[in-house]
Order: C-alpha cells, then sequence, then structure tokens
C-alpha cells in the first residue's frame, strides 16, 4: 500500500515535470522522453508474461495460481526492476503500467483493496469494476527478452558463487600461507565472454543428437557411448559429465536443449548493465572481457577465461 502510494505521487509529479528526474522516498524516476533501456524491456515484458499467466489461471479458476503470478511472481520482477534501474531511475510508463496491472489482477480476489487503490490512491472517477482486462497484450510472450533477463540473473547468481568460492578456499588456506582474495579490500571482478563452444562439446552433442529418439524423448545410450568411444572422445574426463548435463537440460525442456547459441550480444548487454552488476555484487570495479578481442592477459587470467562459453561467462576475482 505504501509502496504504491508513493509510487502514485511520484507519477504525479513526474506528470507535472516530464523532462526531469523525479525522487519521492525510494521511487526514482527517469523523464518520460527517454529512451527505453534493456531492462525497460525486460521488465515490461515479464509483466506481459504474467498477465497472460495470470488471465489463463482465472480462465481455469485456479485462482491460488492466478495469485502466484498475479502478485507474487509481479512483486518479484518490479522489485528486479527498480533494483536494476536504482542508478538510473524507472521509466514513468513502465511504473504506471505496472500499478494499473497490479490493481486489476488482484480485484478478484482482494476486491475492497483494488476498490480503495483505485479509486483512492490512483484516482479514478470509476469503479475497478468497470475496469476491463488489459486488451495491450501480446500475442505471445516475448522469449527473447525474458531469455535476456534469464542470463542476467545467472551471472549475477554465479558471480556470487564465484565470490563463496574464494571465501571457502581463503577458509582452506588461512593458516597455510595466506589468503587467495583479501575480500574486505578493493576488489575487482573480471567477466569472461566468450562466442564459441569449445569443438570437442559441439562433437558430444552431435553424438547425443544423432541418438535422440524425440517420440519418446530417450537416448541410446550404448550408441552414444560407442560413438564417443570411436572418436576418442571418452579419454576427455569432462565428456561424460557434460554428456550427462545435456541429458538432463533434454529431460526437461525437449530437444529444444541442444540448441545453445546465445541471440544476444553478451558484451553489449553487460556493458549496458555495469553500473547495477557493480552496486549489487558490492565490486570496486567490474570489467568485461569480450574473448573474440581480450588484448593482452594475465598467466591468471588466461586461465580463468577457460571455462567461459556462449551464455556462461567466466570470472576472476582479485584485489586491486
Amino acid at each position: 500500500m505504501e509502496w504504491v502510494t508513493e509510487a502514485r505521487k511520484a507519477l504525479k509529479q513526474s506528470e507535472v515535470s516530464p523532462d526531469e528526474t523525479v525522487k519521492v522516498g525510494d521511487i526514482a524516476l527517469r523523464p518520460v522522453s527517454s529512451p527505453l533501456s534493456v531492462a525497460d524491456r525486460i521488465f515490461n515484458a515479464e509483466m506481459d508474461t504474467l498477465t497472460i499467466a495470470t488471465g489463463a489461471e482465472y480462465e481455469k479458476t485456479m485462482y491460488r495460481d492466478a495469485l502466484k503470478s498475479g502478485f507474487y511472481e509481479f512483486v518479484k520482477v518490479r522489485d528486479w526492476y527498480v533494483n536494476v534501474t536504482a542508478d538510473s531511475g524507472m521509466h514513468p510508463e513502465l511504473l504506471r503500467k505496472y500499478i494499473n496491472r497490479q490493481v486489476i489482477q488482484l480485484t478478484p480476489i482482494t476486491p475492497h483493496w483494488a476498490e480503495h487503490i483505485w479509486k483512492t490512491v490512483m484516482g479514478n472517477a470509476g469503479s475497478i469494476m468497470d475496469a476491463r482486462w488489459p486488451a495491450d497484450l501480446p500475442a505471445e510472450p516475448d522469449h527473447a527478452l525474458i531469455a535476456v533477463g534469464d542470463y542476467i540473473r545467472k551471472t549475477v547468481r554465479s558471480a556470487r558463487d564465484a565470490e563463496s568460492a574464494v571465501q571457502r578456499r581463503n577458509k582452506k588456506k588461512g593458516g597455510k600461507g595466506g589468503i587467495e582474495v583479501d575480500l574486505s579490500k578493493p576488489k575487482a571482478l573480471d567477466i569472461y565472454v566468450a562466442h564459441e563452444f569449445p569443438a570437442w562439446q559441439e562433437e558430444v552433442i552431435a553424438a547425443l543428437k544423432s541418438h535422440y529418439d524425440a517420440a519418446t524423448g530417450k537416448f541410446d545410450d550404448k550408441q552414444i557411448v560407442a560413438s564417443l568411444g570411436a572418436s576418442g572422445m571418452l579419454k576427455n574426463k569432462k565428456v561424460m559429465p557434460f554428456a550427462q548435463e545435456i541429458k538432463k537440460r533434454v529431460a526437461l525442456t525437449g530437444a529444444k536443449a541442444f540448441d545453445r547459441a546465445v541471440y544476444f550480444k553478451e558484451p553489449e548487454l553487460l556493458s549496458e548493465i555495469l553500473a547495477y552488476l557493480k552496486r549489487t555484487l558490492e565490486f570496486d570495479a567490474v570489467n568485461v572481457i569480450d574473448l573474440t578481442n581480450p588484448g593482452t592477459l594475465r598467466d591468471d587470467q588466461i586461465k580463468a577465461a577457460e571455462p567461459a562459453v556462449p551464455g556462461e561467462p567466466s570470472f576472476l576475482i582479485y584485489n586491486l
């Protein structure tokens, strides 16, 4: 309630001064004319996706699932958007869209609250009961933008996992020659972005695809092992764990898991959200290193860059 009230005040102020940055409490808004950033487009796509899902659940009278997508997950993507745009501010039109959608989506479950927000807070003359379900929904979710959002969240999680790994190694090394990186001192994060998969991974994918039955969703494991053995691939200790991981993904999502191509430009994307990465990960410096043209790298950087594959950057943490 308080957040929505504060957001509405910010929107009113933005209407008065559309060309200025507005801040009311914790709500920061960019000028109305500002172009949509990648975070804006992701948030917009996620709102549409969740509204489509909520409408479908209401059609089936699955009110618990409608509450999950129309409120809990809706608030979750809003919180991410507020965080990722903290340095620049939210786009006013997207904040307005969020509030309208949120109130309408909750009306079947909390009609009295929705009526209060609709009339008292938002200032609408008519009743929420006369409002219509959003008519500006796309025919289907924008899966490409959803994938970009998932990539950003996954990258943040992976960077935090990398820091946790450093902490564990520091603990082990504490009494044996010092620590690896002093995380209490100024520190930097390198993010290594690759554009090509290792040749051996492509060969494993080819073998798996050749011996996969889409109709049954099953693999011919004997033929896969025979194929990899004949090509000498089994000498590589990374092959079978990688093959098992791909098989798990196929079991979850079907044959599309074989397609690991990335349909957006990772270096440009990460560079656009660099301020967010630096702030949310709490590093003094964050560097995005494109491995197609990395420049001169130290030995520790070369080693850290080796695991990077398209869609899954690798990381190096060090003191400045």
